[in-house]
């Protein structure tokens, strides 16, 4: 039996070194990629809204006020909100500047005949437009919801007192 002593071929160092040097460059491929989408992703605006309070239910104007956050590196405009079943659209949207930290938002909700009124609805001093029917009562705890610009939805809860 005659065996070939001619042939040529990359000896098991050079493979092996090209293996390592190919898993390499795919590690850093997939890590450039996923951390180009986390970091995407953390640029998304994102507003944190907490309740801090429904006052003057049994007079003529309750005000609610929350407290909202702004961490993201943008600013975001709030053009609306809900609460129970009134739903109200601001006139001008207010803006929460970029890196915000507990900004306070005031809505006064005037009350006619133990509703909250449709009219005279304002945030901040700036008027809105409300539709639907709310029955204002102490000791209700009412959910809602901030709109931002771009249609992102916010949950609060919040307890009415008097």
């Amino acid at each position: 039996m005659k065996t070939n002593m001619n042939r040529k071929g990359i000896s098991n160092v050079v493979a092996t070194i090209i293996l390592i040097a190919v898993a390499i460059a795919l590690a850093v491929a997939v890590a450039v990629w996923v951390f180009g989408l986390a970091g995407s992703a953390s640029k998304t605006a994102t507003l944190q809204v907490q309740a801090v309070g429904l006052t003057g239910v049994s007079t003529n104007s309750a005000t609610l006020t929350l407290l909202i956050s702004n961490p993201s590196s943008s600013g975001i405009g709030i053009n609306g909100f809900t609460l129970g079943s009134l739903s109200c659209v601001l006139s001008t949207p207010i803006q929460i500047p970029a890196g915000t930290q507990g900004a306070m938002i005031q809505i006064t909700l005037p009350v006619s005949n133990g509703n909250f009124a449709t009219s005279g609805v304002s945030v901040n001093g700036t008027s809105a437009t409300c539709s639907g029917t709310q029955a204002a009562q102490v000791g209700i705890q009412y959910s809602g919801y901030i709109t931002t610009v771009n249609g992102q939805t916010y949950p609060f809860t919040v307890t009415a007192s008097s």
